[in-house]
């Protein structure tokens, strides 16, 4: 306690000492003694306050641990349940979404081309009529290629049967030379109600 005092007042080391005087110590003796007292006593105070701050240190670092590991045994609450359900609906909606378009997409186009070869079906029995102008025989005629009902496709499933009609139209383009214009449409109706239209256009002259 002596040499605290000394040194945080800054007194001599001498006179901290000077109890010593009457035993005939050299000064010198007595300075080189106080000062590697005072030395001993910095060095100790400097390491207990190192060593204060490691225990400081690790006894923070030991609640942050503890604080890291109870915030991380914390459940999910109730909004963020709520928030990831509907994240995956959405995802689940645009799958679905997107597998129903393809499915109906694939669908109506199978339809189509039937469509389109009920109609080409149609136009070659057409081009196969006689029309000869020299022998005055004209079959090639509106009245001998009336509406027509026919099957474009019959689902294995559900026995859905899809109907079209090929309408026919025979018009002429000109008379020398004789030449005249074909179409057919191929009218259907899809699932969803829609009404398509597959149409087929040709020209035809006499056989002769």
């Amino acid at each position: 306690m002596l040499l605290d005092n000394a040194i945080e007042a800054e007194i001599p080391i001498q006179s901290v000492f000077q109890g010593f005087t009457s035993i005939n110590l050299p000064h010198q003796i007595l300075d080189n003694l106080g000062r590697e007292s005072a030395v001993s006593l910095l060095d100790f105070r400097q390491g207990e306050d190192e060593g204060n701050g490691v225990k400081t240190g690790r006894k923070m670092t030991h609640a942050k641990s503890a604080r890291a590991r109870q915030h991380s045994r914390k459940g999910m609450t109730l909004i963020e349940v709520l928030i990831a359900l509907a994240i995956a609906g959405l995802g689940v909606g645009a799958i679905i979404s997107g597998y129903m378009f393809t499915v109906t997409s694939a669908e109506r186009n199978a339809l189509s081309l039937a469509a389109n070869a009920r109609a080409m079906q149609r136009v070659e029995e057409i081009r196969a009529a006689q029309w000869d102008t020299s022998l005055s025989i004209d079959q090639l005629s509106i009245t001998n290629f009336s509406d027509e009902l026919v099957t474009l496709d019959t689902s294995g499933t559900s026995g859905v049967v899809t109907y079209a009609t090929n309408h026919v139209l025979i018009s002429d383009i000109s008379t020398f030379p004789p030449l005249r214009r074909i179409r057919v449409d191929c009218t259907w109706k899809f699932y969803d109600g829609r009404v398509m239209t597959n149409t087929i256009e040709t020209c035809r002259a006499p056989d002769r």
